[in-house]
């Protein structure tokens, strides 16, 4: 426990240093209740959500940093500030997970520390590659593992996409769903996962998406349009956009299954409705899984423009009125 504050403390440092900001004064009572009731698992709840969500700020690189070799691939201090507050957060919700084990509160914060551990696979993915962020996620604890109904969603997401696909993703849960599986599960190694909020505000993060794919041109900083990109591979954006993102160039999405595709071969072969599965979300539903919303919320907009999907989702006995089916 002292080690952790310690690490609280550390962080604390770090965020002074970098000009501090709402969300390091939003934080500066959390710790504080931690620091003087350690089984306060709420604080620690709230804790571990605020340094989860700072590091966003890590993909606008304000804070010095050198060019590396590589496609662009480079450390900085903005790269150790990221990986220390993730760190945090990920001890943060491992102590909620233990002090309210068994409950809905310590089954979400299991499921956050995947959040936090997806992040650190980004920014390896970032600064070396991915088989970096493949190595990211051989390391994380076997007790952060996403419910079945998100990694039901995650498999079904990375199944809908065209071979050699890159899939565009919008809300956290689905991005990590989609990335955990990808990575984690080894599932569809042939498609690109990332959230389309980090290509738009990250030019690194770009400069490396690029290099992956063999695209990047040397000296040249990458700006955020997708001409490189769709000219190559089929892109695929996930449902949990409520409609098909604006892209540059534009792009002529195909409703499939579950996404919208576009580029070459976006219309060969789409997976038919029947062969998604749909049981973990129907278990979800009926133990209340708060998890299930953010299935539900994509499955609703799948199924409204796909209607052969509630056939296969009803019959998973998942009640129609869920989804929006008739």
């Amino acid at each position: 426990m002292a080690t952790f504050l310690c690490s609280v403390a550390f962080v604390a440092t770090l965020l002074q240093g970098r000009g501090g900001g709402p969300v390091a004064d939003a934080l500066t009572p959390l710790r504080s209740r931690v620091a003087q009731d350690s089984g306060d698992a709420e604080a620690w709840f709230q804790l571990g959500q605020g340094y989860l969500r700072w590091p966003v700020t890590y993909h606008l690189h304000r804070a010095p940093a050198a060019a590396g070799a590589g496609g662009g691939r480079r450390g900085g201090d903005d790269t150790a500030w990221a990986r220390a507050i993730l760190d945090t957060a990920d001890e943060a919700f491992a102590r909620v997970a233990t002090l309210r084990a068994g409950t809905a509160a310590g089954d979400s914060a299991r499921v956050l520390r995947v959040f936090a551990w997806g992040e650190r696979a980004f920014l390896a993915w970032e600064l070396e590659g991915s088989a970096a962020a493949a190595r990211t996620w051989s390391l994380s604890p076997t007790d952060a593992k996403l419910p079945p109904v998100l990694q039901e969603l995650g498999e079904n997401l990375l199944r809908a996409c065209p071979r050699q696909a890159v899939l565009l993703t919008a809300e956290p849960a689905s991005t990590h769903a989609a990335w955990f599986m990808r990575f984690a599960r080894v599932l569809r190694q042939d498609v690109v996962v990332f959230p389309l909020a980090v290509w738009a505000t990250d030019s690194v993060f770009r400069r490396a998406v690029l290099h992956e794919l063999k695209l990047s041109r040397p000296g040249r900083a990458p700006d955020a349009s997708f001409g490189p990109v769709s000219a190559r591979r089929p892109l695929c954006a996930s449902m949990g956009f409520d409609r098909p993102p604006e892209l540059r160039p534009r792009v002529s999405w195909k409703t499939r299954p579950l996404v919208w595709a576009g580029g070459p071969g976006a219309a060969n072969n789409p997976v038919p409705p029947q062969d998604f599965v749909f049981a973990a979300l129907k278990l979800a539903l009926d133990a209340n899984d708060t998890w299930a919303r953010p299935a539900i919320v994509l499955y609703r907009r799948a199924a409204a423009l796909t209607p052969a999907l509630c056939r296969t989702i009803t019959g998973y006995q998942v009640p129609k009125e869920k989804v929006g089916c008739r």
